[in-house]
């Protein structure tokens, strides 16, 4: 964008759930006879699952750049119905030379799983601004791991500005479930600073 972009309240750059679908991606999460699911990684580790005793349903790994993240979210675990894992959130990239104002929200989460399966990992959010601003919400968190599924590990956020004045939330949070999903990542970085 050449100038500057708002993102009014109520309004918002929606990635939610468009990575990687149920059982598939980089940190996909491992699933125990496709019905009991690990939750998905990204920025941070997918939760395990509660499977039976001497049997796995891992979470999923981390990939992807803390500083210039492009990498969409993985699927948790599952992929016999009822049991599916969430989809993964997407990739946002926006550059705004002049001040992107946020009141609304930028979101690129996970999404829960259903029966047992794990929760998707975040996505990314890559932003870079001449100045920063608003009060709304910018969040990759992770998905719900349902019934014995593994939270979704958080996504991965990265910022640059020339100046910033925002006064929003900034997320990249696992999901819960079974056991939470590891927390992602958050770089923000001011162009005067080496």
């Amino acid at each position: 964008v050449t100038g500057n972009a708002t993102i009014q309240a109520g309004g918002g750059i929606i990635a939610d759930g468009m990575g990687y679908a149920s059982g598939s991606g980089t940190g996909v999460g491992g699933s125990y006879s496709g019905s009991i699911g690990g939750g998905g990684g990204h920025g941070g580790n997918g939760a395990g699952g509660g499977a039976p005793a001497g049997y796995s349903a891992y979470g999923g790994n981390t990939y992807g750049s803390v500083t210039a993240p492009t990498e969409i979210g993985s699927g948790g675990g599952g992929t016999y119905s009822p049991t599916f894992g969430g989809a993964g959130g997407g990739a946002i990239h926006l550059s705004v030379t002049g001040t992107l104002e946020v009141d609304g929200r930028i979101s690129a989460r996970g999404l829960a799983g259903a029966g047992s399966g794990g929760g998707g990992s975040g996505g990314s959010i890559y932003l870079t601004a001449g100045t920063l601003s608003g009060a709304g919400a910018i969040a990759a968190n992770g998905g719900t791991g349902t019934g014995l599924g593994g939270g979704g590990g958080g996504g991965r956020i990265a910022i640059t500005y020339t100046a910033n004045t925002f006064s929003g939330l900034m997320s990249t949070y696992g999901g819960g479930g079974y056991a939470w999903g590891g927390a992602g990542t958050i770089y923000t970085k001011g162009n005067s600073q080496n």
